[in-house]
Order: structure tokens, then sequence, then C-alpha cells
């Protein structure tokens, strides 16, 4: 049973490349990052074709996939928005780096349903978020791995490729979802505002409906954005929540 969820994962190894954009030399790495130590806890040896081949599970890709995507980030985040100070770079990290955005992502690729663990030990429930982030990252770190070793490529084009082609893309095509479900917009906004000595955003209601309120964003007299929710506080926090998605997309506005 072991060995036959092996082949079938290393059976779909193109289609997964194929979803990462990146193919790679060493098919066997990428196969270690789908295995969860449920599944295996020390490298197993198999022969595949006749050759030997060592697999691990995906703890020690995960470490590594995880110290890369923070570097990255931080760079593209500094050098994208000059505005934010060290503390909104560290919030703005954390919105691409945390277990929901990358599972998230994970999910959007339809790559989740390729992961190995063992059902009988861990059951289906117990596959949790931070399980698929771990997989993410996992990726990152074989990807690296791969294109150093085999490609010699010490600028990093191939990971950086796949930062930007991937997470990146999905992390702002999900962003309203990620902003929504995990961040305290609001007060992140508030607390920019103040660290620049500037007038925070003030917040008018202009509608109530019968189960929803309608409120506006006023920055120096000029509405910047709108939101709507059940409560007055929940419509506040969407057209905050809206404001910040509209700086990010468009950070010189």
């Amino acid at each position: 049973m072991l060995i036959e969820k092996i082949y079938g994962l290393i059976n779909k190894i193109e289609l997964i490349e194929k979803k990462i954009g990146y193919v790679f030399e060493d098919k066997f790495l990428l196969v270690s990052s789908f295995i969860h130590n449920s599944f295996i806890n020390l490298p197993l040896k198999m022969l595949y074709n006749g050759q030997e081949v060592v697999l691990q599970n995906n703890q020690r890709l995960e470490f590594l996939g995880d110290s890369i995507l923070n570097y990255l980030v931080s760079i593209y985040s500094y050098e994208k928005y000059p505005f934010f100070n060290e503390e909104s770079l560290s919030y703005f990290r954390s919105l691409i780096v945390n277990y929901l955005t990358l599972s998230k992502i994970l999910k959007k690729l339809e790559l989740d349903s390729y992961l190995i663990f063992n059902y009988e030990s861990l059951g289906s429930n117990s596959i949790r978020t931070k399980t698929y982030a771990d997989l993410m990252e996992a990726i990152i770190g074989a990807i690296y791995l791969d294109s150093i070793k085999n490609k010699n490529d010490y600028t990093l084009t191939y990971i950086k490729k796949f930062f930007y082609d991937i997470i990146l893309k999905n992390f702002y095509e999900l962003i309203d979802e990620i902003m929504i479900e995990i961040f305290d917009w609001k007060g992140f906004l508030q607390n920019i505002f103040q660290k620049k000595g500037m007038e925070s955003l003030k917040y008018i209601t202009i509608e109530k409906r019968i189960n929803e309120f309608v409120c506006v964003a006023v920055l120096d007299n000029v509405e910047v954005s709108i939101g709507v929710g059940k409560t007055k506080k929940e419509a506040e926090k969407q057209a905050a929540l809206n404001f910040f998605i509209h700086k990010l997309k468009n950070p010189k506005l």
C-alpha cells in the first residue's frame, strides 16, 4: 500500500509540474515534498526503474521553503511599498506567509489532493490548514534545491519565477478573502496613519437598509472607499478593507 501510493504520485508528477510551472530534474525531490510525516517518518529506500532512490517526508523541505519564502516576500514588500515602515512591512509579509494564504493558494492550484498521509493514524479530518501550508513551503524548498543542484541557478531565477507567477499572482487574486478572514485591517490602517502623523480615516454611515449598513471611509474630506455590512461596525471594517486593497494594488496613489 505504501509503495502503491508513491507510485501513484510519481505517475502524476508531470501534471503537478504544469500546475507549478517548474520541471524537476530530480523528480523525487518533488515527490518528497508531498509526503507527510504521518506516512513515513524515517528515510525510505525504494527501487524505481532499477534505480535505488531515497524518499523523506516533507519536514526538512518545509523548513527550507519557509525561510526562502520569508526572504523573497521581505525583498518584494520593501521594494513595492516604500511608504511602509518596519511594522507595516511585517504586517504585509504576514499576509503572504501565513498558513491560511498558503493553504488557499495550494487549494486554488488543486494540489491538496496529491498530499500523501496516513489516513489510519490521522483520519481525514486531521489534515488542517497548516498541513497544506507546510506542503506549499515544501514545494518551494524542493524547487530551490533542484534549481541550485541541477540547474546551477545561483541567481534564484526559477524560485523567483515561482514566487511571482504562483505565490504573488494568486495572493492578489485571493486578497479579498484573505483580508476578510485573517487581518485587522481597520486597526492596521489606523496605526499607519498615526505613525505618519496623519489624520486617520473617518467612517460615515450613509444608508441603513433592512439587514445591512452602508458606510463610506473619508480621508481629507474625500470619500475614498465604501463598505457594506450587517452592522455599522462591519460596514466600517469593509470600507477600511476596500481602501487598503486599493492602496496595495495601486501603491503610488
